[in-house]
């Protein structure tokens, strides 16, 4: 079995080269017959490279630059290299893999043929917000049909999150924390780029550029690997990674990157829209006008983000956008109302 590990990183001057730790975990692996590979974007005075060099007679390792573009590029990179292997691993350059990472991550690949997507633990947890938020919120968006689901499989599976009709996130109202704590197993969006994959049957798929934090891309993964081939998506008790605390690209600190980061979240129906996949388009349309109404509850921050990027999806889903017009208008545009509505 033909093993890859894709690493994307940018800016890892900025963080004291916390892909030193990311590799130092992958020669601990108790599975050794994997190789590397780094998409490395080039900084001033960066020397992540000089960092990776201290463990190419430790790991089978490779580099690639890129030289534009942004997260979801370099993803795509990464997916060009994996149809060649059969299963493919990627995290953040700010994760430190247990040592059954690899090991685990294809055992339960070989234990389920019909998992096309695998996510582990991250920091010994799930990682799924269930059982939270405002109650009153929850009980309008499920009598007003917010949790109708894109695809009756994941109703089926007993999905613990899915994307709903209109091609928004959310969480399954029906499950609780006591049942995610007694399983080894659910079913579910994989987390961020904390994944693996079948990647020989990747075919010609790759992500569409609309976004530059890259949100969501392992939701299109997931979404076409369960269009395409009936497979579906895990998080598994195991495979754990320990991410440390620092502003990422995924996960932000300031209100600013935060409304961004919305922003780029509430996109997804274009997203969808972008790899041949329809939403309910009259619902998201109601939807974007009654979300004002309730959303005064949160931070304001909290509430232009996500407006934006539904906004955005609407525009672009009817005017027909391609992904890099998409971007253009998130970076000249939406980010500088997040700069301005703080």
């Amino acid at each position: 079995m033909k093993v890859l590990v894709g690493i994307p990183t940018y800016g890892n001057v900025r963080f004291g080269y916390t892909i030193r730790e990311t590799l130092e975990g992958l020669v601990n692996q108790t599975f050794k017959d994997f190789r590397v590979l780094i998409v490395y974007k080039p900084m001033k005075d960066d020397k992540t490279l000089d960092v990776v060099s201290e463990y190419s007679d430790k790991l089978d390792v490779e580099v690639l630059v890129q030289r534009n573009g942004y997260f979801v590029d370099a993803v795509n990179m990464i997916l060009e290299v994996a149809r060649d292997y059969d299963i493919t691993l990627t995290t953040d350059d700010d994760a430190i893999p247990g040592p059954k990472w690899v090991a685990e991550h294809i055992s339960m690949h070989r234990a389920h043929e019909k998992i096309g997507v695998l996510s582990g633990l991250v920091n010994n947890s799930f990682r799924v917000e269930i059982g939270s938020g405002n109650k009153f919120l929850a009980f309008i968006k499920k009598i007003s049909g917010f949790y109708t689901p894109l695809f009756k499989d994941y109703i089926e599976r007993g999905y613990i999150g899915y994307i709903n009709d209109i091609g928004l996130s959310v969480i399954n109202p029906s499950y609780d924390y006591e049942y995610v704590k007694h399983r080894d197993k659910i079913y579910g969006p994989p987390i961020g780029v904390n994944m693996s994959f079948k990647s020989r049957l990747l075919d010609n798929f790759g992500l569409p550029p609309y976004s530059i934090k890259g949100l969501h891309n392992e939701n299109l993964l997931a979404t076409y690997y369960l269009i395409k081939y009936k497979m579906y998506s895990s998080i598994f008790r195991g495979a754990n990674v320990i991410h440390l605390e620092r502003e990422s690209l995924s996960r932000a600190k300031s209100k600013e990157e935060l409304c961004k980061l919305l922003a780029e979240h509430c996109l997804l129906p274009y997203g969808l829209y972008s790899i041949g996949v329809k939403v309910n388009m009259r619902k998201l349309k109601l939807y974007s006008l009654i979300k004002p109404l309730y959303s005064r509850l949160k931070e304001t921050y909290r509430y232009d983000g996500c407006l934006y990027g539904i906004r955005l999806a609407i525009e672009a889903i009817e005017n027909n956008y391609t992904p890099l017009e998409v971007r253009n208008k998130l970076k000249n545009s939406i980010y500088n109302k997040c700069k301005v509505n703080l």
